[in-house]
């Protein structure tokens, strides 16, 4: 039997589409705040903080724009490097994320033997000889926040401040879930972090609905995955506060499933085996701390959906 889907790389949690959906707004302004790299490179160097919760599109966002920045400075033959790093992965240490970035522009350059000063000074001095920029974006920087302190986030937004009259090479975003996370930063950090923050709201299920919709048809073969099925798996995302990378994971999980039982067709009890996966919900210490009667309508609801394929029931 021929797989249900056409290329499930379109589902994975790194892939970047070709249009990012319901977030036009939110790309203009990072267009509005660093498109003068293209534009008048070297002449300003800027900061902005993406600020979101989970799955409501900061990264993607990011690595969208990045890329596409990345093809117009090609195009003006412009020297611009997109370096997106994530925090967490790289344990909140401001020497691992200076070591990182360096070795993105210099793959040889070794791991080990340098200060987190030094590593500032070998970037700017990397830049300098490749007369080149170098759009920086830092993922889960509360993480950063958390382990460094003030002081990380205080060098690298004062990253030119050293040479006043050099060209300007080095351009911040910053991403976070967490806002509270900037309240422990000084205040002049804060200062120059506050004037640009894009603010991602939650998804709303018509907008999920377009997001599935828009994986569905590049991932899946025509007709496996029904209206029916978007719809349901918006519905169960949207009780996650919107949470896009929830939606994407029940409907690969989903298809998976359905392949596993030889179906061509992912189905409601495909979506809700999915999501127990994806996200346990309900557990058998939950269900026995359930009166009788609560147990026995939990199991008239299970008996309904097993008999009946629907995404629905009264």
């Amino acid at each position: 039997q021929r797989s249900i889907f056409v290329d499930e790389a379109i589902l994975d949690i790194n892939y970047i589409p070709d249009a990012v959906l319901h977030r036009e707004a939110e790309y203009r302004m990072l267009e509005a705040l660093f498109d003068n790299m293209v534009t008048a490179p070297y002449e300003m160097s800027q900061k902005a903080v993406i600020l979101g919760g989970v799955g409501s599109g900061k990264t993607l966002l990011a690595q969208y724009y990045g890329r596409r920045l990345r093809e117009r400075a090609a195009q003006r033959r412009v020297k611009l490097n997109h370096v997106h790093l994530n925090c967490r992965e790289l344990r909140g240490s401001l020497f691992m994320v200076l070591s990182r970035a360096v070795r993105r522009l210099r793959p040889d350059f070794p791991e080990r033997g340098y200060a987190a000063n030094e590593l500032m000074d070998i970037l700017r001095q990397i830049m300098n000889e490749d007369n080149s920029q170098v759009l920086l974006c830092l993922d889960e920087v509360d993480v950063l926040i958390e382990k460094e302190g003030s002081d990380a986030l205080y060098y690298l937004t004062r990253f030119h401040e050293a040479e006043p009259d050099a060209p300007r090479r080095l351009s911040l975003i910053l991403i976070s879930k967490d806002e509270g996370a900037f309240s422990k930063l000084d205040r002049s950090t804060i200062s120059s972090l506050q004037r640009n923050v894009i603010r991602m709201p939650e998804y709303d299920r018509g907008q999920m609905g377009d997001i599935l919709a828009y994986r569905v048809e590049r991932a899946f073969r025509r007709d496996a995955v029904p209206p029916e099925i978007v719809d349901f798996i918006s519905e169960l995302s949207i009780k996650e506060h919107g949470d896009a990378r929830y939606a994407i994971d029940i409907l690969r999980s989903a298809g998976k499933v359905a392949e596993a039982s030889q179906s061509t067709q992912v189905q409601p009890e495909h979506v809700r085996e999915a999501a127990v996966g994806v996200l346990p919900t309900l557990n058998k210490e939950t269900v026995r701390q359930l009166s009788l009667h609560e147990q026995l309508v939990l199991l008239g609801v299970a008996r309904f959906f097993q008999s009946h394929s629907v995404t629905h029931g009264t």
